[in-house]
């Protein structure tokens, strides 16, 4: 059976200070659920957890206390309404969230493609592709060495404009394929889900070959696939479902291949 576009477990809401949008709202969102007729929607707002030590000088605003201030959230008969979060690795590889938390939210998003974020992610600014292909590939090995529930982590976009900009296709293709198996191999065991919000439509073909080459061979590692939009507007959630029924066409991805949600928060 092909892969059923039932949900989006990757969006934020004006908790996140990178939301400029008033009406990101977690009852907008979920009428944006009910409007899509999905099954499960998450909401995953920026998290650094207090009781986690970096040298990375991280936005305070975004602690549990914050992120959790939009609890409890709106719920629908047909819609299960997740409360998640979305987390980094500082310049060291300190994962932003403490042991202790794991069990206050339903899904982890850990975002290892935030390269732009100098003195944050990674200490000094990227500048070339071949830095930013060591740091895509050096974040996840280090991810997946941590000791984590990886039935409740998702590992977010994967091929965005966060790794270089204009240049992330270049920073991409420099990438050996079998680097690529080597970590995909290793996230499959682990079992996280590997994000999809991948933005096909309208894209040429150099760059579909490009930016779908990670996720073909994740799908050919057996790693299981769920969609996230990371809208942080309206407007983005506006084209998201037609995006994910183009990349699950893309990828001829199959209900098998769907990362399957179930836990939830103690």
């Amino acid at each position: 059976m092909r892969y059923i576009a039932d949900h989006d477990f990757h969006i934020h809401s004006t908790v996140s200070r990178c939301c400029h949008d008033a009406t990101q709202t977690p009852q907008s969102i979920l009428e944006y659920a009910q409007k899509n007729s999905f099954r499960k929607i998450c909401l995953t707002n920026h998290f650094w957890d207090e009781n986690v030590k970096s040298e990375a000088q991280w936005i305070e605003e975004h602690n549990f206390s914050f992120v959790s201030s939009v609890l409890p959230l709106p719920q629908d008969k047909n819609i299960r309404f997740l409360f998640g979060c979305e987390t980094d690795m500082d310049f060291n590889n300190v994962l932003g969230v403490s042991k202790e938390r794991f069990d206050c939210f339903d899904f982890i998003i850990v975002a290892t493609t935030h390269l732009h974020l100098a003195g944050h992610t990674v200490s000094t600014e990227i500048t070339t592709p071949a830095q930013a292909a060591f740091h895509w590939v050096d974040k996840l090995k280090n991810l997946l060495i941590k000791d984590l529930p990886f039935h409740k982590i998702g590992i977010a976009h994967l091929t965005t404009g966060h790794i270089l900009k204009s240049r992330t296709t270049e920073a991409l293709s420099l990438i050996p394929d079998a680097v690529m198996y080597d970590i995909f191999n290793e996230c499959a065991r682990k079992g996280a889900g590997i994000e999809l919000n991948v933005k096909t439509i309208n894209m040429n073909d150099d760059e579909k070959e490009i930016l779908l080459r990670p996720y073909f061979i994740a799908k050919e590692c057996g790693c299981r696939f769920y969609l996230g939009s990371d809208a942080h507007k309206a407007s983005a959630l506006a084209g998201a479902k037609e995006n994910f029924e183009d990349v699950i066409d893309k990828l001829n991805l199959k209900e098998s291949d769907k990362f399957l949600l179930t836990a939830g928060r103690k």
